[in-house]
């Protein structure tokens, strides 16, 4: 196994997170690509995570792609009814704990203050975007659950041109340092199991911690919902996930959609 991700590495994640199979990779298109396109071949091996070097053709909501290079983290997770405490018809809650759960794990090295999270579950340090996350459910036979994530990590974007500098940046450009990245990893994986279990019946017990580090909350936001678009002052979220909006005519809850400007 390479340098950057030793065996012992590999091990300790199976044995601490939980996991039946860890597999890295030097190089792939899409670590979530490769985890629903081999679903079949790894439900025996379930739960399953797919770690890679360099990614080159990721992907974000939509049609967005999330391109990383070496340095940065990025993973995938294939996980079944039973793998983890939150019940299929619920799933959609997982989105914003894996943004908890990122946000809780890079807060540890760096100023808590300047770590928050965006709706549903992308996470901004120094008010730039620092990881995207991508949840996705096949409805297979037995549903399964794609958890897909890329963190800037040691890939500085110091030297990125200034649209890039403006809207990202890399752990290691506030830290001055480089991380272990199977050590990111690990803690984000049992943190993210951890929080499932205390929010499997609703979010209450993460509302305190989404409320101080909510990157909207206060700002004027425009949002899109299917066909519906407004505008209005973001107040949060509430038990459920929902993004709370206070339109001119009377708070809207947003469910599902997109954030278009904030």
């Amino acid at each position: 196994m390479a340098d950057w991700f030793p065996e012992l590495a590999r091990s300790e994640i199976e044995r601490e997170a939980r996991f039946a199979c860890v597999e890295v990779f030097d190089e792939l298109p899409s670590t979530s690509d490769h985890a629903l396109a081999n679903a079949d071949r790894y439900r025996e091996l379930l739960p399953a995570l797919f770690v890679a070097r360099r990614q080159t053709k990721g992907r974000g909501r939509g049609a967005r792609s999330w391109f990383a290079g070496d340095g940065a983290l990025t993973f995938s997770t294939l996980l079944s009814p039973g793998d983890f405490p939150v019940e299929p018809i619920d799933w959609p809650r997982c989105s914003l704990i894996a943004g908890v759960a990122m946000c809780q794990t890079l807060e540890k090295y760096g100023d808590t203050e300047l770590f928050k999270v965006k709706w549903p579950n992308d996470v901004y340090l120094a008010g730039r975007k620092v990881c995207g996350i991508l949840v996705e459910k096949r409805e297979l036979a037995t549903p399964i659950l794609c958890l897909g994530i890329g963190v800037n990590v040691n890939n500085s974007l110091e030297q990125a041109p200034p649209e890039v500098q403006q809207r990202a940046i890399a752990l290691t450009d506030v830290t001055h340092q480089q991380h272990f990245l199977p050590e990111i990893l690990l803690e984000f994986l049992v943190r993210f199991r951890a929080l499932c279990e205390e929010n499997r019946e609703s979010l209450d017990a993460l509302l305190p911690y989404w409320r101080e580090h909510c990157l909207l909350t206060g700002r004027q936001v425009e949002t899109v919902q299917g066909e519906n678009e407004f505008a209005g002052e973001c107040h949060g979220i509430d038990r459920f996930g929902a993004l709370l909006v206070q339109t001119s005519s009377g708070q809207r809850r947003v469910v599902s959609g997109e954030i278009t400007r904030w």
